[in-house]
This record gives C-alpha cells, structure tokens and sequence, in this order.
C-alpha cells in the first residue's frame, strides 16, 4: 500500500449527510425529452484520510500499526482475487471475479475483470444521505484546443487550404444530420448567422473521429477570413449509439489566412 506522506496529512472534513447530484438530460429517452440522470459529485477520501479516522477509532493503536494492519489486508484482498476467489471485505460487501463484455465460445476466451457488490450493511450506511445541490449539464462537446497542423500552432489562426485539429471531449461526429461547419464571424464579438445559411460544411472524410480528438482537412472553398467552427452530432461517445436530439457545439473565433 503505496502512500505519499503527505496523505497523512490530509484536511478531513465533518460529515454532511449531503450530496451534489449533477442532472444530464437523457437523450436516449423514448417516451419524454424532459427525463434525466444524476451523476453523483464524488467527495473521496484519500488512504490517509482513511488511516487517519481508524487511528481515532483505535486511540491505542499509534498510526503506525494501522497502517501495516491495512497494508496487509490489502495484500490479503489481492492476492485471493488474484487466486481466483471471492473476498468479503470486511462485512462491507464482496469483491468477485467477474466476465467482461461477449465472446464467440469457440475461438476466444471472456475477458476477466473484477466488480464489488456491497452489502446490506453498506447500503443502510447511505440510506439517511440528501440531495444538497442539483446542477444541470447539457451534453455538448468540449473545445480545449484548436491546433493549425501545417504550423502546429493553436493561437487561433489557420493556414487556408491546410488541416486542423480540435481536442477537447466528447467530440465524435456521429448521426444523423451531425457534420462540421465553418460559420463566418462579424464583428469584435464574431457573431454567426445561426441558420447556417452562410456556412461552408467540411466535406472530406474526417482523418480522425474521436471523442477527444477530430482532424480534418479544411474545405477548398472556404476564402480567408474569420470563423467559428461549428459542430453537431448525435453519438456520445460511440458511434454505435445515437442521441434523439442533435447537440451543437460552436467554437470561438478562428482566423484562416
């Protein structure tokens, strides 16, 4: 059980009994567009945090001892996995040999992961927590970074007839109606006609797809000028799955020269 020092000595805030939930809309709804899930905000413990409130459960025990108690039933948990058994962690719930994803039978083996089922006595532990904020988060893509490739520059100029690349999240074209676009900018705050009647759609087959990672090449067509990059998309994260509604993302202003 690797720990940096200063773990130890971690701020240990009082417990709440409250949760941040933040709300996303299901897009893959059938029956309502006004359905959401919640992803919990996480609030973790670091092992020191946690070495810390034993040590006060066990004032006897100097801090020491604790951890080579909590060092050896780490290895005594991974070492039965590793055997292929099934360990009950401490009557908080049972760590379990599991199979990942689907195979054929004949010409592969299931790939072998490792899940946790927590017990009742860990679920009960969570039965008096409250919603204490709900934030709304729209699926739209993250721009982080818009790079020139014939330059390797992301200062926000793009070289005409060249290829770019765009980095952020959740940025996949996928679906129905999903594409690319430059949109001509005006003025200091580079504002696009939003019915796309202006827009030039990027064309060539995108050289990279990803959720993290689109390049493309510009459109011949496009004249020099400013933009802002316009994305739409239907898929997640997967181009296996489709969201009912279309997303829009629009970048800042790009220069092409």
């Amino acid at each position: 059980m690797a720990i940096p020092n200063e773990n130890l000595m971690d701020s240990i805030e009082e417990p709440k009994g409250r949760v941040a939930v933040k709300l996303q809309l299901n897009t893959f709804s059938k029956d309502s567009s006004d359905k959401f899930f919640g992803r919990a905000i996480r609030n973790t413990h670091t092992v020191g945090n946690v070495l810390q409130l034993v040590a006060k459960k066990v004032p006897q025990l100097d801090i020491g001892t604790v951890y080579s108690v909590c060092d050896a039933l780490e290895k005594v948990i991974t070492e039965s996995l590793g055997n292929g058994n099934s360990v009950n962690c401490l009557n908080l719930g049972v760590f379990y040999i599991a199979c990942k994803g689907a195979t054929d039978g004949k010409t592969n083996s299931p790939e072998i992961t490792v899940k946790f089922s927590p017990s009742e006595l860990t679920k009960s532990a969570i039965a008096g927590i409250t919603v204490d904020k709900e934030d709304y988060s729209e699926p739209v893509a993250v721009i982080n970074k818009i790079v020139d490739v014939d330059t390797c520059s992301a200062d926000g100029n793009l070289s005409l007839n060249g290829s770019v690349q765009i980095l952020g999240k959740k940025l996949l074209i996928g679906g129905e109606d999903s594409g690319i676009w430059f949109a001509p900018a005006t003025g200091e705050d580079a504002v696009i006609d939003e019915s796309g009647s202006d827009w030039t759609q990027v064309t060539a087959k995108l050289v990279v797809n990803k959720p993290g990672t689109l390049l493309f090449p510009l459109p011949k067509t496009l004249t020099g000028g400013k933009y802002r990059i316009v994305l739409k998309t239907r898929s997640p994260s997967n181009l296996k799955y489709a969201r009912r509604e279309l997303v829009k993302t629009v970048s800042d202003a790009v220069v092409i020269q």
